[in-house]
């Protein structure tokens, strides 16, 4: 009985030992999403947008697809509006709800209207100044906050050694920040072919005190009108949101030691959407196509008025002074003759008088007018009001005929 009762515990325990290894717990239970800027900080500018609406689209774009597609991670907001957050708080929202994971959701801009592509970031020391001027912008944010010297321990932003203020900083959860961030960055190239920029380190102050693996990713460029364009669709927006649900995904998979398959991207963006992206993607084509035949109407239209008026074009004038003063055709100088007209060259006006069809009659003109004392009258030829050659006058006439 003795062995029976021994060899029965031995199973349960061999039991329960394999249902421990079967289900392994989770590691991600709860996310913190932070549209980054808001309210009275509109952060980057476009065209035709502002950087704290994309983010807070596509940040409530990610929470939804968690929500369906991994009901058992709890997401939070640092906003679900268009209302002003301190940097502190984001962190310190992240750190009271002892999340697992921080993301900051922002755009990027350049002067630079061509620069193009996302970017991610953990917090550490920028080893380029490019990134320390991409920290110092994000970071600029605090300047409108009250007391931000207190809260951010003496933190400017604006500082030459903004970026030794960090030197000190440990980031226990570094490893895990910059391999979530890999796994973004490769969505991103895989999911929407954005210019993949790479994963960098810089010292934002949004991830500084946030006690969590933590990255801030750059979708986009808002300075740039095709990603613009791109950032402020639906489409664009659920590509993006789609791409950190995946990488999310991927992640909490590496965390927990499993292999979830992930689902398709065509499976996390709604039917809706897609189907009124191939209508918009139509209608252009229709667009252009209607530009085009437009074009090449008018385009025949200028050669067929274009044939029609050169030969009225041609007039034939005779130039029977010169001067550095513009006088009115209407002058009682030139009394005597008919048809005035002047144009300038090279600084100096010159006058000429009749305005006839060919160089026979002008030149009958030009005797004309010797006789009222402009001896050095001689015959000039025009067309669409620029001097040119006889020779080129008779070239034109003789294409006419």
């Amino acid at each position: 009985m003795r062995q029976f009762l021994l060899l029965f515990f031995l199973l349960i325990g061999f039991t329960s030992n394999i249902n421990c290894q079967e289900t392994k717990p989770e590691k991600l239970k709860k996310i913190v999403i932070d549209p980054g800027h808001g309210g009275d900080k509109p952060g980057a500018q476009g065209k035709i947008s502002l950087e704290k609406d994309i983010n807070l689209a596509v940040s409530l774009k990610l929470g939804q697809l968690l929500n369906q597609h991994l009901s058992s991670v709890e997401v939070i907001y640092t906003r679900k509006t268009d209302h002003d957050v301190d940097l502190i708080r984001r962190s310190q929202l992240a750190n009271r709800e002892r999340a697992d994971l921080f993301i900051s959701i922002h755009c990027n801009a350049s002067k630079n209207h061509d620069a193009c592509g996302t970017e991610t970031f953990v917090m550490g020391l920028a080893k380029t100044q490019a990134n320390i001027e991409a920290a110092k912008k994000e970071n600029a944010d605090i300047l409108m906050e009250a007391n931000y010297g207190e809260k951010y321990d003496g933190f400017d932003p604006n500082s030459p050694e903004s970026n030794i203020f960090f030197s000190f900083y440990q980031n226990a959860y570094l490893e895990q920040s910059l391999t979530l961030a890999a796994k973004l960055q490769d969505q991103f190239t895989s999911n929407i072919k954005l210019l993949n920029r790479g994963v960098k380190q810089a010292p934002y102050l949004v991830l500084y005190k946030t006690s969590v693996p933590s990255i801030l990713t750059e979708i986009g460029f808002i300075s740039n009108p095709k990603e613009e364009r791109y950032l402020n669709s639906q489409l664009g927006q659920y590509e993006i949101a789609a791409s950190i649900f995946l990488a999310i995904k991927q992640y909490k998979n590496f965390l927990e030691g499993v292999n979830q398959p992930l689902p398709t991207m065509e499976s996390l963006i709604p039917e809706e959407v897609i189907k009124q992206e191939k209508i918009a993607k139509e209608n252009e084509r229709k667009a252009r196509e209607l530009a085009h035949k437009l074009k090449e109407s008018m385009l025949l239209e200028n050669l067929s008025s274009h044939s029609d008026t050169v030969k009225s074009e041609v007039i034939y004038r005779v130039q029977f002074h010169t001067d550095t003063t513009k006088y009115s055709t209407e002058s009682k100088k030139f009394e005597p003759l008919e048809d005035i007209w002047m144009y300038n060259d090279n600084g100096l006006w010159k006058y000429t008088a009749g305005s006839f069809k060919d160089f026979h009659q002008a030149n009958q003109y030009r005797h004309k007018i010797r006789t009222k004392g402009y001896k050095d009258a001689f015959v000039v030829i025009f067309n669409n009001n620029q001097r040119i050659s006889l020779e080129k006058a008779k070239e034109i006439e003789s294409k006419i005929k």
